[in-house]
Formats: structure tokens, C-alpha cells, sequence
């Protein structure tokens, strides 16, 4: 079980000047000080505020530059992160200068709700930083509502709880040995099964389970179909089992 990460990373669409100048705007805009040190660095600093009940915050943004735009890494200059004040500062940044890793298209597929991006902040927040939402539904591992998120690497369950939510289940592909997908009067049901015994993610929407079962199994099939052919093995040490159950139903309760 995770806790919240010390450093949050920021994907967005745009190069290293424009991404500095929507962060200082939209920091300032909240009623925030921005300051430019050296490198490709902003210091933000919350001022104290008595009417507001705020502490006084400080934390840095690091721009690093790769393909598709620029990556920001957030730290606290001392304690913890204030997720809150990012949060602000987020809502305040202009549309369509974020990336959100799929969660979006994700969200759309299963007809899935998610509110806003306080909400796709609590999902892509625990995301590496080239890992892309494949599937996404809403469920519960055990007694602890969460979003159950499918990536290109890892099925996950993160708790609908805020924007401090912790990680609950974390299951790297490789380490899944089934995937099945049932069904309740509560809902869709995921059975995983790992190398510790099965998992069971319940009370998922109507067809959520479906589709996270189903790009589960083409994640499957494109890691194998794109092996190096100097990495493969001989016809007759290849396992017979496939890797991911068939999608079955489970009888109603």
C-alpha cells in the first residue's frame, strides 16, 4: 500500500518558455508569488493568510523537456507537499495545456463520469511519467471505494477520497496470472489472480469491468506480438497456458 507522492509530476503540451509562463500566471492568478530562479525553475511561495486559515507554503516547479512538451516536477521546499494549493493552481491553467495520460479517452470509453481535474489529478498523479490510462472504471477492493485503472504497465486501484487518495492495489501485467471478468446484482466484478492468492474488485459499472478485461487481454497480445525474435523461444518450450482467462460470467447472486 502507497501513500501520496512527495513529488508530483505534471505532463504538458507545450516547450519549456510556455510552460514557466502559464505556471507563474496561473500561480499569481490564485493569489500566489512566483519566482524565476536558475535553470528552467519557478519557486512558488503561498503567503499566510489568517481569513483563509493558510500557512505559509513554499515548493518548486522543475521544467524538464522531453518529446510531446515538458515535464514539471513539483517539490516542497520543506514537509509535505500541499495538494490543495496545486490543485489551485491547476484549475487556473488554461484547457488543453495538460496532458492526462488517456484518462480522459479512458473516462469516455466506459461512459464513466469523473468530475473535474481535481478528480483526474488524484488518477494521474501516481502514473509514471510515460504510462498511458488504458481502462477505467469505479469499484471497490473490499470496503474502500476507488477508481480501478488499467495502464499500458499496471491494473491499480486508487481511493476516491481526495486529493491525498492513496494507492491500494498496484499489480504490475506481468505478475497477473488471470483476469476475469463476473457478474453481480452489485455490479461488474474483476477476479485477479496473482502469485499471493486472487484479488477481488467488486460492484463496478455496467461494462467497466468489461472493458478494462478486454484491453487487458490486447495489452497481452501486443507485448507478444512485438517480442524481438532473437528474445522468443523455440515453438517447443513455449508454455501452453495463455496468460489472460476469457472473459465468463459469474451467476447473480
Amino acid at each position: 500500500m502507497t501513500s501520496a507522492p512527495e513529488t508530483v509530476i505534471w505532463t504538458m503540451l507545450t516547450g519549456t518558455d510556455a510552460t514557466l509562463d502559464h505556471i507563474r500566471r496561473a500561480a499569481v492568478e490564485s493569489g500566489f508569488r512566483a519566482a524565476f530562479c536558475d535553470g528552467d525553475r519557478i519557486n512558488i511561495e503561498v503567503p499566510f493568510s489568517l481569513w483563509k486559515r493558510r500557512r505559509t507554503a513554499r515548493f518548486t516547479a522543475a521544467v524538464l523537456t522531453y518529446a510531446r512538451g515538458t515535464h514539471v516536477a513539483w517539490t516542497a521546499d520543506a514537509g509535505s507537499l500541499n495538494h490543495e494549493h496545486l490543485a489551485r493552481i491547476e484549475e487556473t491553467l488554461p484547457e488543453g495545456v495538460l496532458h492526462y495520460h488517456g484518462v480522459e479517452d479512458a473516462a469516455l470509453r466506459a461512459d464513466l463520469p469523473l468530475g473535474g481535474r481535481a478528480t483526474l489529478r488524484v488518477i494521474v498523479r501516481v502514473l509514471a511519467r510515460d504510462e498511458i490510462v488504458r481502462a477505467i472504471g469505479r469499484g471497490h477492493l473490499n470496503e474502500t471505494a476507488g477508481y480501478v485503472v488499467l495502464t499500458t504497465s499496471r491494473l491499480l486501484v486508487i481511493e476516491a477520497s481526495g486529493l491525498e487518495s492513496r494507492t491500494v492495489f498496484d499489480a504490475p501485467h506481468g505478475s497477473i496470472e488471470s483476469l476475469s471478468l463476473g457478474k453481480r446484482s452489485t455490479g461488474e466484478t474483476l477476479r485477479v489472480v496473482l502469485p499471493a492468492g486472487p484479488v477481488v474488485i467488486s460492484r463496478l459499472g455496467h461494462g467497466e469491468g468489461h472493458g478494462i478485461v478486454k484491453s487487458f487481454r490486447e495489452e497481452k497480445e501486443s507485448r507478444t506480438r512485438f517480442v524481438p525474435s532473437s528474445v522468443r523461444m523455440p515453438p517447443e518450450t513455449q508454455p501452453m497456458a495463455a496468460d489472460v482467462a476469457p472473459i465468463r460470467h459469474w451467476p447473480m447472486n
